[in-house]
């Protein structure tokens, strides 16, 4: 098993400040990972769950990511992904930059502190959205298309949307810190593999924790020192992500909702969505159907 800290694709960006390519997989395929390396991350087509730094939610087609500098993040695909049958695909765009490399070679260029502080904001994952998102989008694809310094200066214009983008938001806590190191790849990504196969039922502590290779105590203490959060708030921000999807696509009774996320009552769903949302299963429901 490769250790934690990961060097994504190719070694272009020992001599490169940036890279940028296109995906095409069965399915996403790494591992719950960090990279020195930056990455901006477009969803061409896929869906499923992921993990940014202690940010967990559902992602679907259209996602656009930027994630800074060493915070441990994975895209995990539904299981009909993984079915040998299935004709779906997972397709991205990506772009790796160097941190160290991009400041080294702005620098002649005058003051870069405020480039410095977006990259250490990014180090959170920063969501693009509305027409920063399509502006970045399409410079992204523009560079696909183009070589050399007119693919630089592509990247530059690109650099200063992302750093200028007001429709944007944050998605670890404003306290979060990496925790990780090299030992316990192997074990967090059996660990979260695990959750985002069965968070429709209940897991026994037992039961993870036999995953894990520890006992109980030891993995409670383990799991909260890695992720930043108890197992049992993890799964139910799983669930509840999960509960907003299908707030979104489908319209059922609020009891076969919860139950579909894993709840035996609705009491416990609406009490686990108020916590974790700040507001109830319905009110969510209200807004999204006023955006559509």
């Amino acid at each position: 098993m490769k250790p934690l800290f990961a060097i994504p694709g190719d070694k272009a960006l020992e001599e490169r400040v940036y890279q940028v390519k296109e995906i095409t997989q069965p399915y996403f395929s790494t591992e719950f990972h960090f990279h020195h390396e930056c990455q901006l991350v477009y969803v061409v087509e896929s869906a499923g769950r992921r993990i940014i730094g202690d940010n967990v939610a559902y992602f679907d087609s259209g996602e656009l990511i930027f994630v800074g500098s060493g915070t441990p993040h994975v895209w995990h695909n539904e299981q009909k992904y993984f079915e040998v049958k299935n004709q779906l695909q997972a397709r991205s765009l990506a772009m790796y930059v160097s941190p160290d490399l991009l400041l080294e070679h702005l620098a002649p260029f005058g003051n870069i502190s405020h480039v410095k502080a977006w990259l250490k904001k990014s180090q959170r994952g920063i969501e693009f959205y509305g027409k920063a998102k399509s502006d970045i989008l399409a410079l992204m694809r523009q560079m696909l298309q183009q070589q050399d310094l007119s693919q630089t200066i592509t990247f530059i214009t690109l650099l200063q949307t992302m750093i200028s983008a007001k429709e944007c938001r944050l998605l670890a806590s404003p306290n979060y810190v990496n925790l990780y190191n090299d030992k316990d790849q192997s074990r967090m990504d059996d660990i979260f593999k695990f959750i985002f196969r069965h968070f429709k039922r209940d897991i026994p502590l037992s039961e993870i924790a036999a995953v894990a290779g520890i006992n109980v105590h030891s993995f409670c203490r383990f799991f909260k020192s890695r992720t930043q959060k108890s197992f049992t708030y993890f799964v139910n921000e799983l669930r509840i992500g999960y509960a907003c999807r299908l707030l979104q696509e489908k319209e059922m009774p609020m009891m076969e909702l919860s139950a579909k996320c894993g709840y035996n009552n609705t009491t416990h769903f609406n009490r686990f969505f108020k916590k974790i949302k700040g507001k109830t299963p319905r009110e969510y429901k209200k807004e999204v159907s006023q955006i559509d």
